[in-house]
């Protein structure tokens, strides 16, 4: 494909080794889905459809794509297929919204790089009370993939993934599953 020093290029690069062997440690390892390199102020880009291409299109990572508050795909977040697999985004969160007010007040926080923390948050509120010893990174994966409140196409697409990420979704099938202790 590329150049096999180039980790985008090449699975067995020590780059996606290494995010192998975190995922089998039981570390949940999210990424942003990127955007489309353009300061886009008010959520939309004319340049979208940047393809995603590097640790954020690994196999055993969640990748992470925007949506804006209305649930809408936010024009800067890349799209699929990504280069390491081609399913990418896995999932969409909640970016460019008024939080930290890092930018000055008024301006948002935004890109893909705003949504993944609001996954990840969801990622760790999980994993107090369900530990990768009783929930795989893979389940989990999985299980936020299938949760995901779909936003598009049924099923995958390139735009939102799987969909977005939905909360209650996530607990109750989590609830469910172990309700018997299993």
């Amino acid at each position: 494909m590329g150049h096999p020093g180039n980790y985008s290029d090449n699975a067995a690069h020590p780059f996606n080794l290494m995010v192998a062997a975190l995922d089998k440690a039981g570390a949940d390892v999210l990424f942003a889905a990127g955007n489309c390199g353009r300061d886009c102020p008010d959520g939309r880009c004319a340049y979208s459809g940047r393809p995603i291409v590097g640790a954020n299109s690994h196999p055993k990572v969640l990748s992470v794509g925007g949506i804006d508050v209305n649930g809408e795909r936010v024009g800067y977040s890349s799209q699929g297929p990504g280069r390491l697999t081609a399913r990418k985004p896995d999932v969409c969160a909640y970016t460019h919204f008024l939080g930290s007010k890092a930018f000055g007040a008024g301006r948002p926080d935004s890109g893909t790089s705003a949504a993944a923390p609001v996954a990840a948050g969801l990622v760790a509120a999980v994993r107090s009370r369900w530990p990768a010893s009783r929930l795989s990174p893979a389940q989990l994966r999985a299980l936020l993939r299938r949760t995901a409140e779909d936003r598009s196409e049924v099923g995958f697409d390139y735009d939102y993934g799987y969909g977005t990420v939905d909360p209650a979704g996530i607990i109750a099938a989590l609830q469910k599953r172990f309700r018997n202790g299993a």
